[in-house]
């Protein structure tokens, strides 16, 4: 049910409400009879509605009994299917854990461990990769790279600096100091 069924609801309700009030108001007022014979009038037949009210409650709550008992019997019987197929399932599965716990005994190592961890893996990373949540990590991890990317071409171009090899000039076009293509010794 939406909360626009629930708010038409609601509002016919009290639609309904207003009418009522409003209606009984104007009946007290353009009543024939005197005050207090219209309040005996409307006690005696309120009086007689609660008892009507009251015997038909009761009626249906004879008539539900048995449609109770068996909705409790029936979900007392699925309770029960459900919980021996939960074991049954719980011991299949141990079964199979204690037959791949053999077998990796047998065999001296174990394929499920690292395929569980890479299959963690590539999971973690899909949503890293994906996820709008991790976007400020995500940038985060690029301006990491982009500091260990820069620091590391520094160290290289000194390092080519001492060796005296020349080879520090622009990285991007694959071009020495001198604007030539390099050439291998």
């Amino acid at each position: 049910m939406s909360s626009d069924d629930r708010g038409s609801r609601g509002g016919r309700l009290g639609t309904a409400l207003l009418a009522t009030v409003l209606g009984v108001g104007v009946g007290l007022l353009a009543a024939p009879h005197t005050g207090s014979e219209t309040r005996r009038t409307l006690r005696k037949r309120l009086d007689a509605a609660r008892e009507g009210l009251e015997d038909e409650l009761e009626d249906l709550e004879e008539r539900s009994r048995p449609v109770r008992r068996a909705v409790r019997a029936r979900a007392e019987e699925l309770s029960r299917r459900g919980r021996k197929r939960y074991e049954e399932a719980l011991e299949a599965l141990q079964d199979e854990a204690d037959e791949l716990e053999d077998e990796d005994t047998d065999e001296g190592s174990s394929v499920l461990g690292p395929a569980l961890m890479i299959g963690a893996g590539i999971a973690a990373a899909t949503y890293f990769f994906t996820s709008e949540r991790t976007a400020t990590a995500r940038e985060r991890v690029r301006e990491a790279a982009a500091t260990v990317r820069d620091e590391a071409e520094a160290r290289w171009d000194r390092f080519q600096e001492r060796r005296g090899n020349g080879h520090f000039a622009d990285r991007g076009t694959g071009t020495d100091a001198t604007g030539s293509a390099p050439t291998s010794n």
